[in-house]
């Protein structure tokens, strides 16, 4: 058994299994065979069997569940349904792409390459959709909460990505911004005291969050919030 491939047997039998699963290769049963027939005829050691590959392939899904589910139409025809959710959680959960993964809408101003980058996902996903916090600096801000940046109160209602001036002019660099609601704390009459809210809404940079909602609500000074 080598640990290096595990949990596949072998690092044959891996990249045999690599090669033939490929999705811009398919292969037939027997080009399969033929392909291992060559291979196994031409001195190359340690070539796994069809037989090998299944087990292989088997133990795999065993591990790791199979995301992909046959269903067969009541006109016999065959389809196999991805399970969506399930192939994200293993990106996410893979250390080797999970940095590769985009958590937010970009603002590719204009152009596009991915699909994250489309204005659809920028502008006009249903906010069930819209990613609901950032983590900065280990504290999470949720959107269409109250929090605190350097400068200002504010109401984020939508994250993305954005390339904006760095301290040095002539480079952008790609950060994660926050559309959303400036407020201010005034006070509405001697009794009471609450927060105005700018239907405006402006972009800040999220690196610029210092205090959450659960912040303000503990800091009874800053914004005399009441328990009840």
């Amino acid at each position: 058994m080598d640990d290096s491939t595990y949990p596949w047997p072998s690092k044959a039998t891996f990249i045999t299994d690599l090669l033939f699963g490929s999705m811009h290769l398919r292969f037939s049963e027997a080009q399969k065979k033929a392909v291992l027939s060559w291979a196994h005829e031409m001195g190359t050691q340690n070539v796994p069997t069809l037989y090998a590959l299944r087990k292989a392939q088997d133990h795999v899904h065993s591990c790791i569940g199979n995301p992909t589910c046959k269903v067969t139409a009541s006109s016999s025809n065959i389809f196999y349904i991805n399970s969506i959710d399930s192939a994200i959680t293993k990106d996410y959960s893979n250390p080797l792409t999970c940095f590769c993964m985009h958590d937010y809408p970009e603002d590719g101003r204009g152009n596009m390459s991915q699909v994250h980058h489309g204005s659809k996902m920028l502008h006009e996903l249903p906010e069930e959709l819209l990613v609901p916090s950032v983590c900065i600096n280990n504290n999470i801000y949720f959107q269409n909460e109250l929090l605190q940046s350097t400068t200002r109160f504010f109401i984020a209602t939508h994250f993305f990505q954005g390339n904006i001036s760095s301290h040095n002019a002539e480079r952008l660099s790609l950060q994660v911004l926050a559309l959303g609601h400036p407020s201010k704390f005034q006070h509405l009459i001697p009794s009471r005291a609450g927060f105005a809210v700018d239907p405006e809404r402006i972009i800040l940079e999220v690196s610029s969050f210092k205090r959450t909602y659960i912040d303000l609500q503990t800091n009874v000074h800053l914004c005399r919030f009441t328990c009840r």
